[in-house]
């Protein structure tokens, strides 16, 4: 194991690049007869802003539109009467784009940056291996897309790729993960269309549904169609989903309960977590599948400082259904397991974290699996 893991460590990388729009040159000379000039010397006049240090601009001397944003900015932390606000206001909508590369907020230039498109995504590079059977390494990218149709409406759809070196075909997997469109409706938050759908730990359910999520205080509510792949890959026919959570927050603690029928299967969860020290969380599950009369529980501490977590698992044969996961390594779901579970997260560097796994479970071979994640 220690050797597989010194490769993961060798010839696990990740890089990302982003594309950041260029802006107008912010270092373009402000024409001398600009009305701008005559705008801030009189702020400067009214002792509002300093100019170059004695209320002018060094006769016919230019500045550039990064330095006029600049003493702007000023301006936008002093009191200000009516006249001088109107004043600024108009200076802000002049140099919007250089205040906005400061950092400094516009109003009028918040409201299109928030009706932007807002792309993100993320990325990861997995390692797993079972004991005597081949290892492999498999790569996924995503990228989604965030906007707003109007300020009521809002949309979200996400493109996934996956590569799998370890498959002979060497073949590039590309698809829509989720497209659905959220509402608000009678004071719930809907979403309508294909959207993720964990229920508590993920142990029930933590994948993807087509169909109508809804969501009230504490209380979620859905109603579709699974994806018909699960989170270990395997292709399944789609079926018919209901499925319920509401968590509460109990002294301190969390406790989720959900209720899942799935097809012909139908099973009810409970997880919660707790303090119980400082920097140290209790955590537990309890599975109960109605259809196959079979239950499963899972009790133990999260280390939060040290990223360590550990736990005892015991589950019942078809306790799980095909859309169980637990974080890297999908649970099984035809064989009674108990064994120890252990899990170690770290952040690398500013978004992009380690997850290491090692699963020791009766019955079945030992597992271990290490992932690198980066967000951008």
């Amino acid at each position: 194991m220690n050797k597989r893991l010194l490769k993961v460590a060798v010839t696990t990388a990740l890089a990302a690049s982003i594309a950041v729009p260029a802006f107008a040159n912010p270092f373009s000379d402000v024409p001398v007869k600009h009305w701008s000039y005559d705008a801030v010397s009189k702020l400067a006049q009214a002792g509002i802003v300093d100019g170059y240090g004695d209320g002018t601009f060094k006769g016919d001397k230019t500045v550039t539109r990064y330095e006029m944003a600049q003493i702007v900015a000023k301006a936008m932390t002093k009191s200000l009467n009516n006249d001088q606000k109107a004043t600024v206001e108009k200076l802000e909508k002049e140099f919007a784009t250089e205040l906005n590369t400061m950092g400094v907020k516009v109003e009028g230039m918040q409201n299109q940056i928030d009706n932007m498109v807002k792309i993100s995504g993320d990325a990861r590079v997995r390692y797993t291996d079972v004991k005597d059977t081949n290892d492999k390494t498999d790569l996924r990218t995503r990228v989604s897309f965030d906007g707003k149709i109007n300020n009521e409406i809002g949309y979200n759809a996400r493109l996934s790729a996956n590569f799998n070196p370890s498959d002979n075909n060497q073949t590039v997997g590309v698809k829509l993960d989720t497209a659905n469109v959220a509402f608000n409706a009678l004071g719930a938050k809907a979403t309508v269309g294909r959207q993720d759908v964990t229920l508590g730990s993920g142990i029930l359910f933590d994948d993807r549904m087509t169909g109508l999520g809804l969501q009230t205080g504490a209380l979620k509510l859905f109603a579709g169609n699974n994806t018909g792949t699960t989170t270990n890959g395997t292709a399944n026919a789609p079926e018919h989903m209901y499925a319920a959570e509401y968590g509460v927050n109990v002294m301190g603690g969390k406790v989720t309960a959900d209720y899942l029928k799935n097809g012909d299967n139908k099973a009810y969860a409970i997880n919660g977590s707790a303090p119980i020290a400082h920097g140290v969380t209790a955590l537990a599950d309890y599975v109960k599948n109605d259809t196959n009369k079979a239950s499963a529980t899972a009790f133990g501490v999260k280390f939060d400082k040290a990223g360590l977590t550990v736990l005892h698992r015991d589950a019942d044969a078809g306790v799980y259904n095909a859309y169980s996961s637990s974080d890297v390594i999908a649970l099984p779901t035809d064989v009674a397991i108990k064994g120890m579970e252990y899990q170690y997260d770290k952040a690398l560097t500013k978004n992009a974290n380690l997850n290491v796994k090692y699963q020791d479970f009766d019955n079945m071979n030992a597992r271990t699996s290490a992932a690198v994640n980066v967000k951008f």
